[in-house]
């Protein structure tokens, strides 16, 4: 018996050491859920010691990843005399959380009651991390498939279009879905200024397209057209080639530029930035050999349309006064003028020549000539509104679409603009004549442009420095 007695000692002892050297956490409550044991491992995993959890409940360890609803079910579970087994998300007492795979077994007397649970936890956070790793890795490769499909799919419709406008736009909308931007721009470089001015946009206040000019070797794209190679940029603010603030109206601090290519040559770039619902708004190298692979076949159908050929053209603005050019200011009109017969709504053009503009470049020379250009094109901006469009119509031609005004105010604001030039402080007087007409119902872009000549030439042969009205 003794012998027994003995037997028996031992092996709970070797139980009892086994146990306190597994690495799986273990311990025993009692049967309110009371912790009246815990071995080492406890107290290693969770960061609690023997004299802070004895006598408390494992709601120490809640984590608040399952909610009352799951531990009523558990204890339903364990005080039928049940095993209970899941994969639980606890806390530990710096507050980080851990996952274990765990297993809460009731103890029973002779009687069949029961007496204590014993619970067994095997930690398995990284098994859970890694599998999440995997999920969003999973999730992130199936996102890049239907990128990658939507690469060839751009590559057989960009083939088919063979109109200019519509290329820029295609191409700045495809890439911002491609990559699921909020953002995106297209510039095109003039060589003779060396500036890259924005030709298509998506997301970009019209102010902003208007307004923004890039030299190069400045900004992020102009940094792009002097290296000939494409930029990553992860955060603009702690990137060592630029350390400067986030502009406000970006969301992201994560740009992509890109440059396009023609015959050898940097002719623009594409830009992209403010990703769409993502956790992480940061572009990846994957984001970059998307939108080079975008500019790639992009390349390759500006060429098919002659584009090339043309860039000296394409600027939404004039390189010298920075006012909107004369393809800008037919296919805005031809806008306007739709706007305002569908919604009927008053509109009106001004065409504007400055008066003996070879006399003054004879007299002061053309550098100066073209200072005044640049000054007039500053009046003009300073007497309109932010809505009215300015364009630089010719060489010392001015148009000026006004929306939504009427033309008895429309020949105010001309008269405006006739006093400020010839108030204006030029090394000699310098005066303009205006021609005005209105927007009637079936008047086309042409007969308003001609209407507006007219009214020019009208006020020319009867004085000059004058506005003249064509009320059609």
């Amino acid at each position: 018996m003794k012998e027994s007695w003995q037997n028996n000692q031992k092996k709970a002892e070797a139980i009892a050491m086994a146990v306190e050297q597994t690495e799986d956490q273990v311990f025993i409550t009692d049967r309110e859920g009371v912790i009246e044991y815990m071995n080492s491992a406890f107290e290693k995993t969770t960061g609690y010691s023997s004299k802070e959890a004895l006598g408390k409940t494992p709601r120490i360890l809640r984590s608040g990843v399952h909610d009352q609803k799951y531990y009523e079910h558990l204890w339903k579970h364990i005080l039928a005399g049940k095993p209970f087994r899941d994969i639980i998300t606890n806390k530990k007492k710096n507050g980080d959380l851990y996952h274990i795979d765990q297993t809460i077994t009731p103890i029973t007397n002779d009687e069949g009651e029961i007496i204590y649970f014993v619970a067994v936890c095997k930690d398995i956070t990284e098994r859970i991390i890694q599998q999440e790793k995997t999920l969003r890795l999973n999730i992130q490769m199936e996102r890049e498939k239907v990128k990658l499909e939507q690469i060839l799919d751009f590559d057989e419709q960009i083939g088919v279009i063979t109109n200019v406008d519509e290329l820029v736009d295609f191409i700045v909308n495809k890439a911002s879905k491609i990559l699921q931007v909020e953002r995106c721009s297209l510039m095109l470089l003039d060589e003779d200024t060396n500036e890259l001015c924005i030709k298509g946009a998506k997301g970009l206040d019209a102010s902003i397209i208007k307004k923004e000019h890039v030299y190069v070797g400045f900004e992020v794209a102009g940094l792009v057209v002097q290296e000939g190679k494409a930029i990553l940029v992860k955060d603009i603010e702690t990137d060592k080639r630029f350390k400067r603030n986030n502009k406000s109206t970006y969301k992201s601090k994560s740009f992509l530029s890109v440059p396009i290519f023609l015959a050898g040559k940097v002719v623009g770039v594409v830009n992209v930035t403010d990703k769409i619902m993502e956790e992480n708004a940061v572009f990846t190298d994957l984001d970059l050999k998307i939108l080079l692979a975008i500019v790639r076949q992009a390349s390759s159908a500006i060429e098919n349309t002659q584009l090339y050929k043309e860039l000296k053209y394409l600027r939404v603005t004039d390189p010298l006064t920075n006012l909107y050019n004369f393809r800008h200011f037919m296919k805005t009109l031809d806008y306007e003028i739709e706007r305002a017969k569908h919604f009927k709504r008053p509109l009106c053009l001004l065409l504007m020549d400055l008066d003996d503009l070879k006399i003054y470049n004879d007299t002061f020379g053309y550098k100066e000539g073209d200072k005044l250009l640049k000054n007039i094109g500053d009046i003009l901006g300073e007497v309109l509104q932010e809505v009215d469009i300015i364009c630089r119509y010719s060489a010392d031609e001015f148009a000026v679409i006004l929306p939504e005004i009427k033309i008895q105010e429309a020949k105010d604001i001309a008269e405006r603009i006739r006093q400020a030039i010839e108030k204006a402080n030029f090394k000699k007087q310098v005066t303009a004549s205006l021609g005005l007409v209105r927007c009637i119902k079936d008047t086309t872009r042409h007969d308003l442009i001609v209407k507006a000549n007219a009214a020019l030439r009208q006020a020319k042969e009867i004085g000059k420095n004058r506005v003249f009205c064509q009320d059609l």
